[in-house]
């Protein structure tokens, strides 16, 4: 069974609204957007207990009780060979699947508000044709729905002790006694009844029994007497075991303090439930900011739970962290943001092989990047720096504001770009006019190519350079090289004018020649007086990291603003314009 895709109507703030889905699928946004009610409409759909309490006027879309709520899931069952999970669904569906559409099927829940009674009964219909479906059996508040998902919630204050107690009677199924088990029942059972009857005969308890039956006996004639007997242990041995911690090298016993251990014993808990009811139910765990509350190492761990082990083989999970992104793949990010409305965003995204080995790289930049509204993607930590400068100068709240710089620092552009804009998430490139010398003194025009990658459009053919046949004393060939291409460049970004307004208006901005030289033209004097008696330039391509950090030491307020408002460096002023 695979989770295909999640239509809700009317309900709260979302007024219509479809999201693609995968079987793991991560919420994000800004708050107060409707990540939680999203997670709650999937809990009135698949949890019993949520759905049984009803829709209250305040469900329906800005209170509109006219409306009808409608949360639709809808599944692929195309494994039905493969897949135990299928074959359980279509075991359990019976009729409601037949030979119009095989590969797919709906569960739906529908809320019509009753003025009488000020209450939105939920009903229940499921099908393989959306316009065709038919109601579920229900026999009381139990449906045939509920035979098929087990909804594990795991709200952000997750507690131990309400975890624990919530799910002693499947933690300790007593029927599920082995013969030597049985036989410490019967013993217990013995020594709890000769335990009770000594209690019992306690003289301070026959006192308050004599006192109490007389003062009974005062308000009522009755020939009776009042007994207490004591109960301990028969109502279930089990009731009172708490979970401690021992520590391999200490024999004491340590309670589970500390809501970084509660809350990974809970996630334990659940874990070893999931495992147990897996044979017979399919388990979606809806879960809420776990980052609360976890160190960061354990963040990291737990992201690696999530998308590797089977006992989160299906789940929704809102967060506010990258690093329970970090192993995240064939997942599909689920962006809900406010507009005039609230609206959604959903991208299936999976690494592609060639990304694989630099996964956790391309996942932790890209992750921190989902939490914003506009994201400047540019090539490496000399930019970034640069950006960062001049940004605290004349846009010092923008990442407050939604802006976000990411470097891409090696890796393509191109799963970033089409991650964030899949996501509605505002993408700009900054990026360099860069030449590659490929054989018979062709080059590919890379830095044209790779912008024009970015928006689906086919690569440029390479050109034929020929060096300058004039060389100037003191010019070393290289030298030649170097003066020629830069000439070219520029040529080339001149004669692609149109390509490079077509790249703008995508928010893609291609230098004339690279960084330094359009920095050069902007702030000339600062980089001459930073880096005397030197080709500015050159020194700051050679060792780019180095000694841009010193070149931005030496940026006055002045030079930021120049930077800033200059043609070269529009890009910055996109990032921080308003929404």
């Amino acid at each position: 069974m695979e989770l295909k895709r999640l239509q809700i109507e009317y309900f709260r703030n979302f007024e219509k609204i479809e999201i693609e889905l995968k079987n793991h699928n991560v919420i994000f946004g800004m708050n107060d957007v409707g990540k939680t009610n999203l997670m709650y409409a999937l809990r009135f759909l698949l949890d019993r207990e949520v759905r049984n309490n009803g829709f209250t006027a305040t469900d329906f879309f800005r209170n509109d009780t006219s409306k009808t709520i409608k949360i639709t899931l809808e599944i692929s069952l195309a494994d039905y060979e493969e897949s135990m999970e299928t074959k359980n669904i279509v075991s359990k569906v019976g009729g409601a699947r037949n030979s119009k559409n095989l590969d797919t099927f709906f569960f739906q829940v529908r809320g019509s508000y009753d003025d009488t009674e000020y209450f939105g009964i939920p009903k229940i219909l499921w099908g393989c044709e959306l316009d065709e479906l038919i109601e579920v059996p229900q026999k009381g508040i139990f449906s045939d729905l509920d035979k098929i998902f087990e909804v594990v919630y795991v709200d952000p204050t997750i507690d131990l002790e309400k975890t624990f107690l919530k799910h002693k009677k499947k933690l300790f199924d007593q029927m599920n006694l082995s013969d030597s088990d049985k036989e410490i029942e019967l013993r217990l059972k013995n020594l709890s009844s000769s335990m009770n009857q000594e209690i019992s005969s306690m003289e301070l308890v026959t006192n308050f029994q004599s006192m109490i039956t007389e003062e009974y006996k005062n308000l009522k004639q009755e020939e009776i007497q009042i007994e207490l007997k004591s109960e301990m242990a028969i109502k279930g041995y089990f009731n009172n075991l708490i979970p401690y911690i021992k520590r391999n090298d200490d024999e004491e016993l340590y309670p589970t303090s500390g809501d970084g251990r509660k809350k990974i014993l809970s996630y334990s808990l659940l874990n070893y439930l999931i495992k147990k009811q897996a044979d017979h139910k399919i388990v979606i765990h809806l879960i809420e900011e776990p980052e609360n509350s976890l160190h960061r190492s354990m963040q990291i761990a737990f992201s690696k739970q999530l998308f590797s082990n089977v006992a989160y083989n299906h789940f929704f999970l809102t967060t506010h962290s990258a690093e329970l992104l970090y192993e995240m793949d064939n997942a599909s990010l689920i962006r809900v943001y406010s507009q005039s409305q609230t609206s959604s965003s959903s991208y299936l995204y999976k690494v592609q092989e060639e990304y694989k080995a630099v996964k956790k790289k391309l996942n932790r930049s890209l992750a921190t990047a989902l939490f914003a509204n506009t994201v400047l993607l540019v090539e490496g930590p000399s930019e970034k720096i640069l950006f960062e400068k001049v940004l605290s100068i004349v846009a010092p709240d923008y990442e407050s504001n939604g802006g976000y710089l990411l470097e891409v620092d090696g890796i393509d552009f191109k799963p970033y770009v089409d991650t964030l804009k899949a996501l509605s998430i505002k993408t700009l490139v900054k990026t360099d006019n860069d030449f590659q010398a490929v054989k018979g003194g062709k080059y590919n025009l890379l830095g044209f190519n790779r912008c024009l990658k970015l928006i689906n459009k086919p690569k440029l053919n390479n050109v034929t350079i020929k060096l300058s046949p004039t060389i100037d004393k003191n010019e070393t060939i290289d030298d030649v090289k170097e003066r020629t291409l830069k000439t070219k460049k520029i040529e080339f970004y001149k004669r692609k004018r149109g390509i490079v307004q077509e790249l703008k208006n995508e928010g893609i901005y291609l230098s004339k020649i690279d960084l330094e030289n359009d920095l050069y033209e902007v702030i000339s004097e600062r980089m001459r007086e930073a880096f005397p008696k030197k080709d500015a330039i050159i020194f700051l391509q050679k060792k780019k990291l180095v000694n841009m950090i010193e070149l931005i030491k030496k940026l006055s307020d002045e030079d930021c603003k120049n930077i800033y408002n200059h043609e070269l460096f529009m890009v910055l002023r996109r990032l921080t314009e308003q929404q």
